[in-house]
């Protein structure tokens, strides 16, 4: 399995093209266990949640089966739904812990995992394989291992003294002397091939029943935990709102909370009151698109207690993109806004197949590693919610900046986008969509171009070899009065995992981004 790890690695690029099926995700691995499903007759559903239960094998960094998923889907008779698998406060919570993401970890900030539920109902709703062959290339990489990513080694280093905290945890992750597996070490989860296992032959109650939740219901009650059997029994994925908008002439189809397609939509609506023509990468349209994602940001935060149906149609709707337009101008202030302090998380797939349906699919843990913690003798570890998102009360699933998006010209679709990297899938998600749309870019060079991020009221640009901004537009911004900030971690400006159609080839084009250890692969 080793050297047909290494094979994989190797044979996958970042860029794909076939007009019978495209999978990217920020793994090779993860991404052949999606081709795998096409190539054996199954559809974008099979492909996805085999991708996704492969992520949480090979990058437990993270996503896992203790975390949250969401996805949206485009049927092949150009039906959409979308489906949330958020973590849910336990019937235990009482207040919210309090702190910034990298502090807050531990037993407390777990919340009921939906991963498991979600991957489960889609398959049985959309998908045409069983689930224990879905699931047999993640068992496959969790019984006889892998090679450990250089990047992945890099973030156990990190996180090393907080994951030695918990026994569970140390066990999957580090020696007996504390150490984490260097790169390329096979790296096997028996533990957690044997909860793959649960699942695979039981659906989601081998996890949510029987004895994965008596061991998760025991060790919280050890070590303070919140959630319960009963809690898991009772956990059940819910029907996103799918939400519509458009963008000079596209179609853009997106979810309301607790994901933020919704944020998308609106920033690309405020974004399409001015003419870009010719402007697309100036220091103006940077100026434009972050001023139309602070509004956005402001908007979710005010949104989350209101009525959803109210707030959906308003966000969405023209008219109120052209009235938060009218405090917008290329000399405009940002607003202080929230702390500069978001740490890059989350993973990313797209899916297209030869029949035109679409999946796209993102899951996370929080935080790296999310909330450190691992029960003992089941290999994976749970996502951060509590203390990390905006958690309330018993029943709430906080929202976060998952944005899984489709859009269509015409019908058809001709992106399917969605990233990894906290707000900033948000920023680089509208970044990338007006390079594509308004500047006419390819999907590779869309993906490849410098990117930015508002956050603390400063304008963050990228500066790292082959993705900088040129000094003269730097002197620029500051004419207009933006205060910068500057960051050279490729990784921190999100990892969008995107789709195409090339109308001259009639093919699809997958593009991993190069920021992250991403592949495409296409049907041969």
């Amino acid at each position: 399995m080793v050297g047909e790890a290494r094979a994989q690695e190797q044979e996958f690029g970042r860029v794909a093209r076939s007009a019978a099926g495209v999978v990217v995700s920020g793994s090779p691995l993860a991404t052949a266990a999606g081709l795998r499903m096409l190539e054996g007759g199954g559809n974008a559903m099979d492909a996805a949640v085999a991708t996704a239960f492969a992520l949480a094998v090979v990058e437990p960094s993270q996503s896992g089966l203790g975390g949250r998923t969401h996805m949206l889907i485009r049927t092949a008779d150009g039906q959409f739904a979308a489906l949330d698998g958020w973590t849910e406060v336990p019937a235990g919570a009482t207040s919210p812990l309090a702190g910034e993401s990298d502090t807050v970890f531990g037993y407390a900030t777990i919340a009921v995992p939906g991963t498991v539920a979600a991957l489960t109902r889609a398959l049985a709703q959309h998908g045409s394989l069983p689930l224990t062959t879905v699931m047999a290339p993640a068992i496959e990489l969790a019984e006889r291992g892998f090679p450990l990513h250089e990047s992945e080694a890099r973030r156990l280093t990190a996180a090393r003294n907080r994951l030695q905290q918990f026994p569970g945890s140390r066990a999957v992750f580090l020696s007996r002397a504390g150490a984490p597996p260097e790169a390329g070490t096979r790296f096997v989860q028996p533990a957690l091939a044997r909860v793959l296992r649960a699942v695979a032959d039981g659906g989601a109650a081998g996890f949510y029943q029987g004895w994965v939740a008596d061991s998760v219901d025991a060790d919280m009650r050890r070590h303070g935990g919140l959630v319960r059997r009963a809690d898991l029994e009772r956990y059940q994925p819910d029907v996103a709102r799918v939400v519509r908008g458009s963008y000079r002439g596209y179609e853009l189809v997106g979810t309301y909370l607790p994901a933020s397609g919704v944020s998308l939509i609106e920033a690309l609506q405020i974004l399409e009151t001015f003419d870009l023509r010719g402007r697309v990468g100036s220091a103006e349209w940077v100026s434009l698109v972050a001023q139309a994602l602070e509004a956005s940001f402001e908007d979710r935060r005010a949104s989350q207690y209101l009525p959803a149906e109210q707030e959906a149609a308003k966000l969405t709707s023209k008219a109120w993109a052209r009235s938060r337009a009218g405090g917008i101008r290329p000399d405009g202030r940002l607003p202080a806004g929230d702390s500069a302090f978001d740490p890059s998380h989350t993973t990313h797939l797209s899916v297209i197949d030869r029949h035109g349906m679409v999946v796209a699919l993102t899951q996370s843990l929080g935080p790296n590693f999310g909330s450190k913690v691992a029960t003992p003798g089941l290999g994976f570890l749970y996502a951060a919610t509590m203390g990390y998102l905006a958690a309330r009360a018993p029943g709430d699933r906080p929202f976060s900046s998952q944005a899984p998006m489709i859009v269509l010209r015409d019908g058809r679709p001709v992106y399917v986008t969605g990233g990894g990297g906290g707000r900033r899938i948000l920023s680089a998600s509208v970044a990338v969509l007006s390079r594509l749309i308004d500047q006419r870019l390819s999907l590779a060079d869309a993906l490849a171009a410098p990117r930015f991020h508002p956050a603390g009221g400063r304008v963050i640009l990228e500066d790292r070899a082959g993705a900088a901004w040129p000094a003269a537009l730097q002197d620029r911004l500051a004419v207009l009065g933006l205060r910068l900030g500057s960051n050279r971690d490729g990784g921190y400006f999100a990892r969008l995992h995107a789709i195409e159609w090339d109308a001259a080839t009639n093919e699809y084009v997958g593009a991993a981004d190069g920021r992250w250890t991403g592949a495409a692969a296409g049907v041969k």
